[in-house]
């Protein structure tokens, strides 16, 4: 080993709800290091995603008076299908406020009106006007809040410490008899081994998006959170729920929310063919089915939507997209004038990139953009094994089948605040010594393989499990299809140790990907209904009463055990749930 680094709290990412996690445990007063694989505060999701409104979704009530955490509350259990922890999802709700208006005073400066209330629009699954932000920069105006904060508490006398750590790649957290000791990983600039010692770990290392092929994540987006969690003792649920929504794929990625299918957009295949209307079933609209894309911006079995989503998906898996897995999207015949009123804050952004959508097409395709599970907490975002917390992406319980529009940045504060808060706290009372910690990581990288090895090349392994996973296991799924990808993600993971790869972390990160998509594939295979983002092309069942549960995945010793939680029951403060189930899905 290079050299021992030690905290109270290691928190793995350094993205919104890594740097939320950080600045709880420093103003709780303990040290803390955020480890990342890139510069803290512009690798992860929260910096790179991009759409015409990035969505902080809290119910202030600012734009409608009759909005409320709890009216945010029912929107969370109802687009979540009743499989998410309504516990988990109460605390969003009713804690995304407070966790908005402090980032505004930390020096996010989201939109406002002239008499300074936040400016709040309609999100995909409210049904109130409850998402702020700040259009294309919410994400990086979060980051910077974030930031300028943790240089506050670093100056500020008798707080914390926060230590920013890059790039460094975390292979594996030390764990014995049930508890966290630290990590070890490397420093991939110079190839060195680091361990940390550290009695609280925090996963935030955001979604495993470069496991599918088409994706809008950042490029080293492995999923090691959800991989950390699961070789340390936990359990993730809810896997087989991702987000895939319409999204450009060249020459860079930008979520195609609501206002480009307001713009009547011509929907070609590669070869110039307009095919929508011949995917829309009978009594389907097309317009129709656009009208609701608009309001509807991942792919969802909750509406007709979701067959301009399949129409699209199905061009490219079956060879008739792009180069890039694409197809085109045309609304040059609105004209210049109408697209510069009517989408001036995409316009702005895209044309700053090179792209001006109102004198040519663009390729696009649905991209994994979110993924709805995690490693399974409780109310304080702990993991069940002692001294692991997780937040953000890597947390899961919070999110069901589906989530309105504006959770997912809200859930990273509220959670990322309590998992830093609870962590620090954690630490307070544990002590051990830096050998112990070193002599847990010695034994772990002796297991790990080292220098090149003679196997397939790691890309080659990447790219046919990246291909296999969209297309068998993102719009569309079926049996058949789903265990062509579970067959796929076993032979990666065990191919993976062996592989061709310049570094060994390399190696690493393919079976990293390879073992959450095992988990994703056989979720989604298990799961044989329709629910939310989850569509069984060869199942008639949709919410089906007996999948009204959470599908929990835990590894014993090298196989993937899966765990049928019990039956998820309304919560009886909410008594007129079951009616805003029934008016958004009917009666089933």
């Amino acid at each position: 080993m290079q050299r021992i680094k030690r905290a109270d709290v290691l928190v793995i990412g350094g993205g919104g709800a890594g740097l939320r996690a950080a600045v709880a445990a420093a103003e709780v007063g303990a040290s803390v290091i955020v480890a990342d694989k890139g510069p803290i505060g512009r690798t992860g999701t929260t910096f790179t995603a991009a759409s015409d409104w990035m969505a902080f979704g809290a119910a202030l009530g600012h734009a409608d008076p009759a909005d409320s955490p709890r009216e945010h509350w029912i929107d969370i259990m109802v687009k979540g299908c009743l499989v998410c922890r309504p516990e988990l999802s109460r605390i969003i709700a009713e804690e995304a406020p407070a966790r908005l208006v402090e980032l505004d005073e930390w020096g996010a400066e989201f939109d406002r009106t002239e008499d300074g209330r936040f400016v709040q629009k309609l999100s995909d699954g409210a049904r109130f006007a409850r998402a702020a932000g700040k259009g294309t920069q919410t994400g990086p105006a979060i980051l910077h809040a974030l930031l300028r904060r943790i240089e506050q508490l670093n100056a500020a006398p008798g707080a914390g410490s926060i230590e920013m750590m890059y790039p460094v790649t975390v292979a594996d957290l030390l764990v014995a008899d049930g508890k966290i000791f630290g990590a070890w990983g490397w420093n991939t600039a110079d190839g060195s081994q680091v361990v940390f010692a550290a009695p609280s770990v925090v996963l935030a290392a955001g979604g495993a998006g470069q496991a599918f092929a088409v994706n809008v994540f950042p490029h080293r987006a492995a999923g090691d959170g959800y991989a950390l969690g699961l070789r340390a003792g936990a359990s993730l649920v809810n896997m087989e729920f991702i987000q895939i929504g319409p999204s450009i794929v060249h020459p860079f990625a930008f979520a195609l929310s609501g206002v480009f299918w307001r713009l009547s957009p011509r929907v070609t295949n590669a070869a110039g063919h307009e095919f929508l209307s011949s995917y829309m079933p009978e009594g389907v609209d097309l317009e129709e089915a656009l009208r609701l894309k608009a309001v509807s911006y991942p792919f969802t079995v909750r509406n007709s939507s979701m067959w301009v989503d399949i129409g699209v998906f199905t061009e490219i898996a079956e060879g008739r997209g792009t180069e890039h897995h694409g197809v085109y999207m045309d609304v040059t015949h609105n004209g210049v004038e109408a697209l510069e009123h009517k989408a001036a804050v995409p316009l702005k952004h895209l044309r700053q990139r090179g792209l001006d959508f109102t004198r040519q097409a663009f390729e696009f395709a649905p991209a994994v953009q979110h993924f709805n599970g995690g490693v399974a907490i409780n109310e304080q975002a702990a993991t069940g094994i002692t001294g692991l917390f997780a937040a953000g992406e890597n947390a899961g319980g919070q999110h069901g089948a589906d989530r309105p529009g504006g959770n997912a940045l809200a859930d990273s504060q509220v959670f990322g605040r309590r998992a830093g808060e609870a962590a620090a706290r954690a630490s307070a009372g544990r002590a051990f010594t830096e050998a112990d910690t070193a002599d847990l990581a010695r034994e772990l990288v002796s297991l790990m393989p080292a220098g090149a090895q003679s196997g397939t090349p790691v890309e080659d392994l990447h790219r046919e499990l990246a291909w296999h996973l969209w297309r068998w296991c993102s719009v569309v799924r079926h049996a058949k299809g789903l265990q062509a990808a579970v067959n796929t993600a076993r032979r990666v993971r065990a191919q993976a140790p062996g592989a061709s790869a310049t570094h060994p972390w390399q190696r690493h990160e393919l079976q990293t990907m390879a073992l959450v998509a095992e988990a994703v594939t056989r979720a989604a295979l298990l799961r044989d209904e329709s629910r939310g983002t989850h569509y069984r092309r060869d199942c008639d069942e949709i919410n089906a009463p007996r999948w009204q549960r959470q599908i929990a995945w835990r590894l014993e010793g090298e196989d993937l055990q899966p765990d049928l939680g019990a039956p998820i029951s309304l919560p009886p403060e909410l008594p007129d749930l079951q009616q805003h189930l029934e008016a958004a899905y009917g009666r089933r």
